[in-house]
């Protein structure tokens, strides 16, 4: 038998615990960009228009051609800045985006298939066999906690059923009886 991988086709799995998280991560981007915004600013007040030559690469035959000063051209530091400050931001803004989507979903869905599992439980619905998580999913542990449980659960219940049966079957009563006992006490319902 061959596993089937099991892969997530929606992205947006609970709404308010994605958005949060994307919401702090787009507040992380905003700091990021006026941050890049004001040290250009600041840049700019603390040295103003300070003119930078830039020389430009002569090709070998045509040195000899070119008039002083014709391979240099002069920019403001400012000209030279604002397309790395602009474009910085903007990019940062992209990729923020799909890291928290890809961050949100690798931990939301998790949550989402946890509460899943204990409405199942809570209702009483131990059949579904344990389950597994993705590869790069978060709370693995918390997960398998919570199947360890359900499957606990599932044993206790199938002994006490199994009792329940013999116990109307068969003239031992006492043995039968101690058994469920034994269960039934293995749960705590009450602070002592």
């Amino acid at each position: 038998m061959s596993k089937k991988k099991y892969k997530r086709r929606q992205y947006i799995v609970d709404t308010r615990f994605q958005y949060s998280l994307m919401g702090k991560f787009a507040i992380l981007t905003a700091c990021v960009v006026i941050g890049s915004l004001s040290f250009l600013v600041h840049v700019y007040h603390k040295y103003g228009d300070i003119q930078v030559s830039v020389v430009q690469p002569v090709p070998f035959g045509l040195l000899d051609s070119l008039v002083d000063g014709e391979g240099v051209s002069t920019y403001t530091l400012l000209d030279l800045l604002w397309p790395v400050l602009a474009i910085c931001p903007v990019g940062t803004i992209i990729f923020t985006f799909f890291f928290s989507l890809i961050v949100s979903h690798r931990m939301a869905g998790p949550v989402y298939r946890m509460r899943c599992l204990l409405v199942e439980m809570v209702k009483g619905d131990l059949s579904r066999p344990v389950s597994r998580l993705r590869r790069k999913d978060e709370f693995k542990h918390l997960f398998a906690d919570i199947n360890t449980v359900k499957e606990h659960w599932r044993t206790q219940i199938r002994e006490l059923r199994l009792a329940c049966q013999e116990l109307g079957e068969n003239g031992s009563q006492e043995q039968q009886l101690k058994r469920i006992k034994e269960i039934a006490s293995s749960f705590k319902t009450e602070i002592e």
